[in-house]
């Protein structure tokens, strides 16, 4: 496609002038700009992004609905974690391909699409973030039931005092951190390392680790579970949406699996050098975020950048799927050998997390009970963080894409601020007015919902429209093309089953 020269330069975070060539238009958005595509850096400097999106993925599906699914039903659904973690690295790794190929985040892709679903990606992710609260409210609970403070204070009160001030502290981060990635993802890091080394320590006890072989025996059968076994003889349908929750949550969930793009650009990920970050009003200085992306010529060294840039989503999308996984087998490993034996299961109300502090009082006693009560709050605060973060992030785009007249009088930060100060206040009002695990299952399934439309997005954004403005070879492999369609089916397969299950018989049509 011809391109029309424009005299016009974009500055990279070196400080260097990079010529752009022209334009190129792609879909129902302002054309991109023709630059050379950076070259990629060693992996190491990139591990941010992958242990950032596993931190994500831990926030609650991990932590609390795997183990409940594993202490209520045994084998029932243990094979179906893994290859449910799997879905998630076909779905990141095309996430991914579409900022190194643009520089843009997912928001700005959409908009591509039609802004008509734009606004439908901004409608449901403003469904989902009024349940969020629900995480912050469950690592409140963990550190009311660590501290007993306030005093003479009921469950309820004592959670919402907690998690008020975990409100408060986040947001001040976000505030005064001159740059919000940076502080999201140093948080981040911190509760992998501490939640990974903690739940390996606890699985080196003899009550634990006696049962590895009954427990892999069953994990790595993914045909020894549901759906090939049918629903176990003891099959509650009312749990039906915290199955799909927890299929959801085996990675980031929903629309919170595109932060993945935010992440990457804020790293420097190939045009991403060209984009400025979101910083602080007060302590940073405005970096310049333009409202669209880039492309590239087809030559040898945008080849090879592109492949360079390629193979570090896939190692660095490695790693969060590896940790992810880890992590939650390990927590059903626990449940399995802990909580199954003791006859107890995981709340699905206010005490999302107490009960599975006895998988580190198995190792330490009660302080191993209080450890892991403040890993666990750490591990749900920290999903809170972030899901503010994406959504302040992907709301400010979509309103900079789908009303550029109006919106861009403002700088895009400025939005960014907006937005975190309206998610904020409604985390507040939903943690007064819901209980902690109702809030985190509404949002659940909703970003399971997410999941098939997200899927299909990708498809055609990478596989259909993006190579009309692309070299060919942007487009992925025959293996990964296959695969992506296979789990994208596969996330549509599961959407039916839920309607036809659980949603249908609640209006009296009964189909299986």
């Amino acid at each position: 496609m011809a391109t029309v020269a424009v005299p016009e330069y974009v500055t990279d975070r070196a400080g260097r002038r990079v010529v752009v060539e022209g334009v190129i238009p792609l879909g129902n958005n302002d054309p991109l700009k023709l630059a050379t595509l950076p070259t990629a850096i060693g992996m190491w400097a990139w591990i941010g992004p992958g242990l950032l999106w596993s931190a994500l993925a831990q926030g609650s599906g991990e932590l609390i609905w795997w183990p409940y699914l594993t202490a209520k039903y045994g084998t029932a659904f243990l094979g179906v974690m893994v290859w449910a973690s799997m879905l998630q690295w076909w779905y990141n790794l095309e996430i991914l391909r579409y900022e190194i190929m643009t520089g843009e985040n997912a928001m700005t892709g959409f908009i591509r699409l039609g802004k008509w679903f734009a606004l439908l990606v901004g409608a449901m992710i403003v469904f989902e973030l009024m349940w969020f609260g629900g995480f912050t409210a469950s690592s409140g609970n963990a550190l009311a039931t660590l501290t007993n403070f306030p005093a003479g204070w009921d469950v309820p009160g004592q959670t919402r005092f907690w998690t008020y001030v975990l409100i408060v502290i986040y947001v001040l981060v976000l505030v005064f951190g001159p740059v919000a990635y940076n502080w999201v993802e140093r948080i981040s890091m911190a509760v992998v390392v501490i939640t990974v080394a903690g739940v390996l320590f606890a699985c080196l006890q003899p009550q634990v680790y006696t049962t590895f072989g009954s427990f892999a025996g069953s994990l790595f059968n993914p045909f020894g579970s549901w759906p090939f076994t049918g629903m176990p003889g003891n099959w509650d349908a009312a749990d039906a949406s915290i199955l799909v929750t927890s299929i959801a949550y085996a990675g980031a969930g929903g629309w919170g699996q595109v932060f993945y793009t935010y992440w990457f650009r804020d790293k420097g990920a190939g045009f991403g050098q060209y984009a400025g970050r979101v910083t602080s009003p007060i302590t940073g200085e405005l970096e310049t975020i333009p409202a669209t992306g880039f492309a590239f010529s087809d030559n040898e060294q945008n080849h090879k950048n592109f492949n360079g840039w390629m193979n570090l989503a896939a190692s660095q999308n490695s790693i969060g799927i590896f940790f992810n996984t880890l992590t939650t087998g390990i927590m059903m490993w626990l449940a399995w050998a802990v909580l199954i034996p003791a006859g107890k299961q995981v709340s699905s109300t206010w005490q999302l997390a107490v009960v599975q502090a006895d998988f580190f009082a198995i190792a330490w006693g009660d302080v191993g009970r209080s450890v892991f009560l403040f890993v666990a709050a750490m591990f749900l605060a920290d999903a809170w963080l972030q899901n503010i973060d994406g959504y302040s992030r992907m709301l400010s785009e979509m309103i900079y894409g789908v009303f550029p007249k109006q919106s861009r009088k403002w700088p895009l930060r400025n939005w960014y601020y907006l937005f975190l100060g309206w998610c904020t206040i409604t985390s507040l009002i939903t943690v007064a007015i819901t209980v902690p695990g109702m809030a985190i299952l509404i949002r659940g399934t909703a970003s399971f919902f997410a999941m098939p439309i997200m899927g299909w997005a990708f498809i055609y954004l990478n596989f259909y429209l993006a190579p009309r403005a692309f070299p060919k070879w942007v487009k992925p492999n025959k293996f990964n093309y296959v695969l992506m369609w296979i789990c994208t089916c596969a996330y549509s397969l599961l959407f039916i089953w839920y309607i036809v299950a659980s949603i249908l018989p609640q209006f009296g049509i009964k189909l299986m």
